[in-house]
């Protein structure tokens, strides 16, 4: 007889994930030098708080070769940002983009910014002219990374307001927002991770929101 889902999530649960991802996933896992360990990220159940949210986007494009299509929609609620969904992809753009596209007319963000080095401000002006044909203007922007600071530290320098962002729960995740929160907790700031977009479009994302010109109240931040 073979193990149902059920089975195994409940496997899942009873175990560390060190063991769950070494025994069950094939994959080794890093204790030292994580980044954003599971148990001290913030969480809520995917159901949004009531009033109206300045909703942003960010995206860290990918071409494919096993990098992923990064893009966390955030939704801010005074100076609590919830992650309400995510892109993340492995795809090249006649896959990533038409994705997207599809999502921001789902959340319809007050804007969105692009990541523009290697050619992300072209991927950007794509998706703007696929929105425009279905009759969907949103402020849409790309920005080079800055040059003089590596990606690694850029993610280490946002570490604490990325640890303030609120995300959804695991039993009420997709299987994308799960690949991409795996991403992200198994990131470790000594060792040599095989890939890093998930942590580096939420740094991108808190330099939106707090250095950018999304407009997010601070009041409560401490810096």
């Amino acid at each position: 007889m073979g193990f149902t889902t059920e089975y195994y999530r409940d496997m899942k649960a009873s175990i560390d994930d060190a063991t769950w991802c070494a025994k069950y996933m094939g994959k080794p896992y890093v204790r030292e030098g994580l980044l954003f360990p599971a148990d001290e990220l913030r969480y809520y159940n995917g159901v949004l708080p009531d009033g109206d949210p300045y909703k942003v986007a960010v995206c860290d494009v990918a071409w494919g070769g096993g990098d992923s299509t990064s893009m966390p929609f955030a939704y801010v609620y005074g100076d609590s940002v919830y992650i309400h969904d995510v892109v993340f992809n492995r795809g090249d753009k006649t896959v990533t983009q038409p994705v997207i596209v599809g999502r921001t007319k789902q959340h319809m963000p007050h804007k969105q910014r692009y990541e523009a080095n290697n050619g992300g401000g072209e991927y950007a002006d794509a998706v703007d002219v696929e929105l425009r044909k279905d009759g969907v203007h949103i402020n849409v922007t790309a920005r080079r990374a800055p040059n003089n600071q590596s990606k690694v530290g850029r993610i280490i320098q946002f570490s604490p307001d990325i640890k303030k962002f609120y995300f959804i729960d695991e039993k009420n995740r997709s299987k994308e927002y799960q690949m991409f929160m795996d991403e992200l907790c198994t990131f470790s700031q000594t060792g040599k991770n095989p890939h890093d977009d998930a942590p580096d479009s939420l740094a991108m994302l808190a330099d939106e929101l707090y250095h950018g010109t999304a407009r997010v109240e601070l009041g409560k931040r401490l810096w």
